[in-house]
C-alpha cells in the first residue's frame, strides 16, 4: 500500500530530526575528545615540564649524589651528580645493581650495631636504612662511598622513604653531598693547631732555654760584681759597680718578666694554695719598695682593714709579685708625696673571700687615653715614658693575667697631676682555723689614750686608723710645736695620753726635738711613752732616737700586729709571742732525757741524710744512715735502735715495704718508726700509717716537729742514753762568704736548717753537684716518655729544695709531681720546661759560688774518689759539647775541681780554652781522650 504523501513528509522530517539529533550527539561527543585530549596534553606538557625541571636539578647538583631505590634496595635512578661523583654510568647501575654495592661492609655493620636498639641485635643490609626512615633520622650522617675505581668517598648521607599513591613506602630516596673540600678543610685544621701548638711549645721551651743561657752569665756577671763591690774601691770604680750590678739587675728582671709572659700566655703557669700571712707578703713589699720610696723621701704606708684575717689561703708568690709591680711603679712614677698600699675584705660567702687590693700614689697620673692600652703586652702610657722611667710595658700585662688566674680583675683610677690608684681584687680563702684576734690583750689597749703626731695627713690617718682598731682613742698634730701645745693643754684640763707616735721628719722641729722638749716640759705633768716611727732606716735616725730616750723605734710601713705588740711591751703588758712561747728559746723541746738515743735514719738522698743528721746530732741523738730500705733491715740486724726515721720513695726496697718486713719480727714490733717524706697529702699519711708507721713528718724537715715526735716516741731509760750523749757538732766557722745569690732564700733555708749557715753552704754546694745534670737529663727522659723516672726526680727535688732557700722550685717539683700521679701527662708535659727552667735558674744562682779546695781523707789521692761518678760526669759533658749547650761550661768547673791534682791538668787546661773560645767540637774531641785516660786508668 502506498503511502500517503503525508505520511511520507513526515517519516523524512522524523528521519531528519534522528540526523540532527546524531549530529548534535557527535558534536558533544568530537567536543569532549578534543577538551579531553587537550587536558591530557597540558597534563602531559606539565609532566614533561616537571620532568625536565627535576632532571635539570639533577644534573645540576653534580656534587650531590641522589639514588632512588626499591624496597629492596634495587637502584631506579642514579643522578648525573651520582655518575659524576662515584665514576659509574646511570646505565651500569639502574636496575643492575643495589644501593648496598655502594656502601662499605664493616660501616653497614657499624651502624647496624649502633641503631637496633635491641642488645646483642645486629641489623643488616637494606634492614638498616629501613630502620634509620622508621626512626624518623632525617639528620645527615657521615658515611663513605665506594667509587668505581675502590677508592673511599667520605659523604653526608640522608635517607628519606618514597611513598606511593597509596600513602604506601615504595622505596628509598639517598641524597649524599660530597664531603672532600670539608675532610680537607678540617685536616688542614688540625695540622695547623697542632703545628701552632708544637709552635708555642717550642717558643716556650726557646724562652725557657734562652732564658738560662742569658741568666747563667748573667748571676755570674750580678755574683762577681757584688763580691768587687765589697772590696776596696775607689769611688770612681764604686760608681762603675753600681752601674754595672744596677744595668745586671734591670735585664734580669727584664728576663723574667719575658718568661712570665710566655708561661702565662702558654697556660703553664698554675697558682698554689698554700696558707700564708699576709703581713709576710707586705714585709717582702716594704722590704723591697720601701727602700726605694725612702731614697725618694716618699711615705710607704700600708692600710689594712681589721677585717682581713691574717692567715689566707691562696698563692703568696704570685700576691706579692703583683703587689710587688705595682708598688714599684707608684714609686717609680711618684717625686713627692706617698705611696699607700690598702686591703679591705669585698665580699665574703664561708671561707671564701673576696680580698680588694689597692696601691694609690701621688705621681704624676694618667689621661683617660693613656689608660686604655695600660693593660696589654708590651705597651706603656706613651713613647714619653719608656724614654723617661724605661721598662719593658709587660708589668702590668703580667699582672692583669695573674689577677684573672686568681679570679680577679684590676683597674686604675687616674687623673693627670693627681696621681693614680690601681685597684685589684682576688679570691682567696680563709683557714678553717684562723688565729684571730686576741681579745684579751685587745682589753688591755682598750681606753688608753694616744697622740699620733706627723706632717703627712694620709700617714696621720692611717696610723690613727690603725691605733682605734685596737679600741684606743686618738688624737692628731700636724708638727711638734702643736703636739706640745696640745700636751699643755690637756694638762691644764687634767687629762694626759699614755703614748705619743712621732714622726722623725717634720718641718720646724723634728720628731727627736719634740720629744727631748717634751720630757724637758715642766708644765707636761705626765710624760707618756713615745715612739718613732719613721720612714726612714737609717743608723743614727735609731741612734738619735735612743739618746732622746724614746720608748720605741718603728718602720714604716708599720703593720698592725707590730703596732699590737710594741705597745704592750712599752706599757708593760706581756705579749703574745711571750704567752705562747713565741721566743725561739722557749719552743726549744726538752730532750734531756732522750739524749744520746739510738737513731736509724733511713734515706737515699745525701742532702736529706745529711740536713736530718745534722738536726739530731744538734740534740746529742747517736744517728746511723742507711741508704734505701733493704739496707735499713740488714742495720737492723746488726744493732738495736730507739727510732726509726723511714723515708717512702727509696731505690731498691721503699721505706713502705721496708716498715712491713720490720713489722713482721716481733723484736721489732714496737720499735717506733716516723715516716719522713715529701708525701704530704693526706691519703700518703694513712698509708704510711698503714704500713706499721707510728707518724708522719714532711719535708722539708721543721726540726721543732722532728724534736716534738722524737720526744712522744722514744722511751727514756734510766742511764742508757746519757751515757751515749754525743755533744752538738759545732757550727763550722771556716770564714767564707758566700755571695749574693738571686731567687735563694738565705734566711728562710737557715731558719730550716736550725740556724746552720756551715750546714746550708754544704747542701748548696751539695746541691750544685748533685744535680748539675738534671736538667739535661730531664729533657731526655721526657723525649724518651720515661715520667715515672720524672716523678721520681720531681719528688726528690721537693724533699730538698727547701733546705737550699728555693721555695718556688719545691713548689713546682711538688705539683708537677702531682699531675703524673694523677696520670695528666699532657699538664705535666706542659709543666716539665717549667719545672727545668726553675731548676735552671737554681744551678745558675749556685753557678756563682766560689770553688771547693778538693779535701781527701787519710791521704786518699783525689783521682781515687768516686771515679765511677767522675766518669759519669765526663760522659755527660762530652754529650752537653757535642750538643753545643752553653751548660757544658757549668760542668766543666765541677770535673775541674774534681780531677784536681790527677795529673791531668794540662789536658784540663786545653779542654778549658776550648771551651772558652766556644769550639765545642773540639773540647768534646778533647774530653773524649781525658775520659779513656780515666776509664784505662781504672783498668
Amino acid at each position: 500500500m502506498e503511502k500517503s504523501r503525508e505520511e511520507l513528509q513526515q517519516e523524512i522530517n522524523m528521519l531528519r530530526q534522528e540526523i540532527r539529533v546524531a549530529r548534535e550527539a557527535a558534536q558533544t561527543t568530537a567536543d569532549f575528545v578534543v577538551r579531553q585530549f587537550e587536558q591530557t596534553e597540558r597534563m602531559l606538557h606539565r609532566f614533561q615540564v616537571a620532568n625536565a625541571e627535576r632532571q635539570a636539578v639533577l644534573d645540576a647538583a653534580t656534587q650531590l649524589s641522589i639514588v632512588a631505590t626499591d624496597l629492596d634496595g634495587t637502584i631506579r635512578l642514579f643522578s648525573k651528580g651520582a655518575a659524576t661523583l662515584l665514576g659509574y654510568r646511570p646505565t651500569e647501575m639502574i636496575g643492575e645493581r643495589t644501593i648496598l654495592s655502594l656502601h662499605l661492609p664493616e660501616e653497614l655493620q657499624r651502624y647496624g650495631e649502633k641503631i637496633s636498639g635491641v642488645g646483642g641485635s645486629v641489623l643488616r643490609g637494606m634492614e638498616v636504612f629501613d630502620q634509620i626512615v622508621k626512626q624518623k633520622q632525617s639528620r645527615a650522617r657521615e658515611w663513605v662511598y665506594l667509587r668505581k675505581d675502590g677508592t673511599h668517598l667520605p659523604v653526608s648521607l640522608s635517607v628519606t622513604q618514597l611513598l606511593n599513591p597509596d600513602g604506601r613506602v615504595a622505596g628509598y630516596l639517598f641524597a649524599a653531598m660530597d664531603m672532600t673540600l670539608q675532610k680537607e678543610m678540617e685536616g688542614a685544621l688540625i695540622e695547623a693547631k697542632e703545628a701552632a701548638e708544637s709552635a708555642n711549645a717550642s717558643k716556650g721551651d726557646f724562652l725557657a732555654r734562652m732564658s738560662h743561657e742569658i741568666r747563667t752569665p748573667m748571676n755570674g756577671i750580678i755574683g762577681m760584681a757584688s763580691l768587687l763591690e765589697k772590696t776596696a774601691l775607689e769611688s770612681k770604680q764604686r760608681n762603675y759597680v753600681e752601674k754595672l750590678i744596677g744595668s745586671a739587675n734591670t735585664l734580669l728582671h727584664l728576663i723574667n718578666d719575658i718568661l712570665d709572659f710566655s708561661k702565662i700566655d702558654a697556660g703553664r703557669l698554675h697558682l698554689e694554695k698554700v696558707v700564708f700571712n699576709l703581713e709576710d707578703i707586705l714585709g717582702n713589699v716594704a722590704n723591697v719598695v720601701g727602700m726605694q720610696a725612702e731614697k725618694k723621701g716618699l711615705e710607704f704606708l700600708f692600710r689594712v682593714d681589721p677585717q682581713v684575717p691574717h692567715q689566707l689561703i691562696g698563692d703568696p708568690l704570685r700576691l706579692g709579685q703583683i703587689l710587688m709591680n705595682l708598688a714599684g711603679n707608684a714609686v717609680k712614677f711618684t717625686e713627692h708625696g706617698e705611696i699607700v698600699i690598702s686591703v679591705g675584705v669585698e665580699r665574703r660567702q664561708g671561707n671564701d673571700l673576696g680580698i680588694r687590693f689597692s696601691v694609690k700614689d701621688s705621681g704624676i697620673g694618667l689621661a683617660m687615653e693613656q689608660i686604655g692600652s695600660l693593660f696589654s703586652a708590651f705597651s706603656q702610657a706613651d713613647d714619653s715614658i719608656t724614654r723617661r722611667y724605661g721598662g719593658t710595658g709587660l708589668g702590668l700585662a703580667i699582672c692583669k693575667q695573674l689577677t684573672e688566674l686568681m679570679g680577679g680583675t684590676i683597674r686604675v683610677e687616674s687623673e693627670p697631676g693627681k696621681g693614680a690608684e690601681f685597684i685589684f681584687t682576688a679570691r682567696l680563702q680563709c683557714p678553717e682555723r684562723q688565729s684571730l684576734a686576741r681579745p684579751k690583750l685587745l682589753e688591755q689597749l682598750g681606753g688608753l689614750r694616744a697622740l699620733v703626731v706627723d706632717d703627712n695627713s694620709i700617714a696621720r690617718d692611717v696610723l690613727a686608723s690603725m691605733l682605734r682598731s685596737l679600741r684606743i682613742e686618738v688624737d692628731t698634730a700636724v708638727d711638734g710645736e702643736s703636739a706640745i701645745a696640745l700636751l699643755e693643754e690637756q694638762t691644764r684640763a687634767g687629762q694626759s695620753y699614755d703614748v705619743i707616735l712621732l714622726d722623725w721628719i717634720m718641718p720646724g722641729i723634728d720628731g727627736i726635738e719634740t720629744a727631748r722638749r717634751i720630757k724637758a716640759n715642766a708644765e707636761i705633768a705626765r710624760i707618756p711613752a713615745m715612739l718613732m716611727v719613721t720612714a726612714n732606716a737609717r743608723e743614727d735616725a735609731y741612734v738619735e732616737a735612743k739618746n732622746a730616750g724614746l720608748d720605741a723605734f718603728l718602720l714604716k710601713p708599720v703593720y698592725a700586729s707590730i703596732m699590737h705588740d710594741t705597745l704592750l711591751d712599752i706599757i708593760g703588758v706581756e705579749t703574745d709571742s711571750e704567752v705562747s712561747g713565741g721566743t725561739e728559746r722557749n719552743q726549744q723541746v726538752d730532750l734531756g732525757d732522750i739524749s744520746g738515743a739510738r737513731i736509724l735514719l733511713v734515706d737515699d738522698n745525701i742532702i736529706n741524710q745529711e740536713v736530718a743528721a745534722e738536726f739530731l746530732r744538734n740534740v746529742s741523738m747517736a744517728v746511723t744512715i742507711a741508704g734505701n730500705g733493704r739496707q735499713a733491715l740488714q742495720a737492723l740486724e746488726e744493732q738495736s735502735f730507739d727510732l726509726v726515721l723511714m723515708d717512702i720513695q727509696m731505690p731498691e726496697m721503699d721505706g713502705l715495704e721496708a716498715t712491713r718486713r720490720i713489722r713482721r719480727k716481733p723484736l721489732h714490733r714496737d720499735l717506733p718508726i716516723i715516716a719522713m717524706t715529701a708525701h704530704a697529702m693526706t691519703g700518703d699519711r694513712d698509708k704510711s700509717l698503714a704500713a706499721g708507721m707510728n707518724d708522719h713528718i714532711t719535708k722539708p724537715i721543721d726540726q721543732k716537729i722532728l724534736y716534738q715526735a722524737l720526744k712522744q716516741w722514744i722511751r727514756p731509760t734510766n742511764g742508757t742514753m746519757a751515757a751515749g750523749r754525743e755533744e752538738p757538732v759545732a757550727e763550722s766557722a771556716d770564714g767564707c762568704v758566700l755571695p749574693e745569690l738571686p731567687g735563694i732564700d738565705s734566711e728562710q733555708a737557715i731558719r730550716i736548717l736550725n740556724g746552720s749557715t756551715s750546714l746550708f753552704r754544704k747542701m748548696l754546694y751539695e746541691f750544685k753537684h748533685e744535680y748539675a745534670l738534671l736538667p739535661t737529663r730531664l729533657r731526655e727522659l721526657s723525649e724518651t716518655g720515661q715520667w715515672e723516672q720524672i716523678a721520681v726526680y720531681a719528688h726528690t727535688v721537693k724533699g730538698i729544695a727547701g733546705y737550699i732557700g728555693a721555695p718556688d722550685l719545691g713548689a713546682t717539683a711538688r705539683e708537677l709531681e702531682e699531675l703524673l700521679k694523677e696520670q695528666r701527662r699532657d699538664e705535666a708535659g706542659g709543666l716539665l720546661p717549667v719545672f727545668i727552667d726553675a731548676l735552671d735558674s737554681v744551678l745558675s744562682a749556685l753557678s756563682a759560688l766560689p770553688p771547693l779546695e778538693p779535701k781527701t781523707a787519710d791521704g786518699d789521692r783525689p783521682e781515687d774518689l768516686d771515679i765511677d761518678r767522675k766518669l759519669e760526669i765526663l760522659h755527660e759533658l762530652v754529650g752537653q759539647l757535642e750538643r753545643g749547650e752553653a751548660a757544658a761550661e757549668q760542668i766543666f768547673d765541677d770535673i775541674k775541681g774534681l780531677l784536681s791534682g790527677a795529673g791531668v791538668d794540662e789536658l784540663l787546661g786545653t779542654i778549658g780554652a776550648a771551651i772558652d773560645d766556644i769550639e765545642y767540637d773540639d773540647a768534646a774531641a778533647l774530653t773524649r781522650e781525658l775520659l779513656q785516660h780515666m776509664e784505662h786508668r781504672t783498668d
